[in-house]
């Protein structure tokens, strides 16, 4: 593989026919080893589209995808490699459904190339980072949406492809255990996967990913590292406040210190002031409150979802409460 990328995606474009719909228009982003790179957007707003074109399920219409050097679209070698080369965790259903859960993961490292005495090991130890034990012996067709999910992360990561493409990995996995998944692929990553990660989880953007493309509209609005995007409002802060139940605090009158985009939402307010002026403007609001009028109060530094609003013109959990 050389020092080649692992993926290289130029001027990439996909339309759909029927009806048209322009699905990804001028992608470009380099992924070398070792490196997690996210596609953060709202539903709809084509990565999905992109991944499978990553993995040769769908054809582009324009433009080039490079897979350690090798075109992945009518090239030689290319789309023979990926199956070698990357581990796609996709949305949708499970294959190997009536397999139990321990031999699901084991034939699926075994099917990757892996000796069994190895994918036996390996599901061991995906057996228990994931949690999932003690449904070894459970059939995975019968088990809860979100212990499959856990099943297909394992399928995902066992065989140690070089290549990881997960496309809302932690959909339906309950928090504390999100967090588990998240540090193992962050793992993976130190060991030298490239990873890309798809999802409308500003969260996962923030801990797990080195950079970030928003992808809007089938573009790429911003890309960069969290740092780097979140620097473009680091002129701004953010002051959300929760008046008291049964406090006689007049929103109306904090809502005018917060400024004009002020939002009051029933006995939370918050509002975007100059981060010179956010201390100074949180005491005035105290003050004007009084002692215990407030349940709670705090600044807020610029997050992904204000950036993701700052380019799209929406945000990211409007969006995805409306899907």
């Amino acid at each position: 593989m050389g020092r080649n990328p692992a993926y290289e995606v130029r001027n990439l474009r996909k339309v759909y026919k029927s009806p048209p719909v322009v699905a990804n228009d001028g992608i470009d982003f380099v992924l070398q080893p070792g490196e997690s790179f996210g596609l953060l957007g709202s539903n709809g707003a084509g990565k999905t589209t992109l991944v499978r074109q990553l993995v040769g399920l769908l054809t582009p219409t324009s433009g080039e995808i490079r897979l350690f050097g090798d075109l992945v679209q009518g090239g030689r070698g290319g789309a023979g490699r990926i199956g070698r080369t990357v581990a796609y965790l996709p949305q949708g259903s499970l294959a190997l459904g009536e397999l139990k859960v321990a031999e699901a993961i084991t034939w699926t490292g075994m099917l990757r190339g892996c000796g069994r005495q190895t994918a036996e090991a390996e599901t061991e130890d995906l057996l228990g980072v994931l949690e999932l034990r003690e449904l070894a012996d459970r059939q995975v067709r019968k088990l809860s949406g979100g212990q499959r999910r856990l099943v297909q992360i394992g399928m995902t990561l066992v065989g140690r492809l070089p290549v990881l493409i997960l496309d809302e990995p932690t959909a339906d996995i309950d928090p504390g255990l999100r967090r588990r998944i998240w540090e193992l692929l962050a793992d993976r990553c130190r060991a030298g996967a490239a990873m890309i990660l798809v999802t409308h989880d500003v969260a996962e953007a923030e801990h797990v990913l080195d950079r970030v493309a928003i992808i809007d509209s089938g573009m790429v609005a911003a890309a960069g590292t969290p740092a780097e995007l979140k620097s473009g409002l680091a002129h701004r802060t953010r002051i959300e406040v929760v008046i008291a139940d049964g406090a006689g605090v007049n929103s109306a009158e904090i809502a005018l210190l917060l400024g004009p985009g002020a939002t009051v939402q029933g006995r939370r307010l918050s509002g975007w002031t100059p981060a010179e002026d956010a201390l100074r403007t949180l005491e005035k609001i105290m003050a004007l409150s009084g002692p215990d009028a407030l349940e709670d109060a705090r600044l807020v530094t610029p997050t992904l979802e204000d950036v993701y609003l700052e380019v799209s013109g929406h945000t990211l959990a409007a969006e995805a409460e409306a899907s």
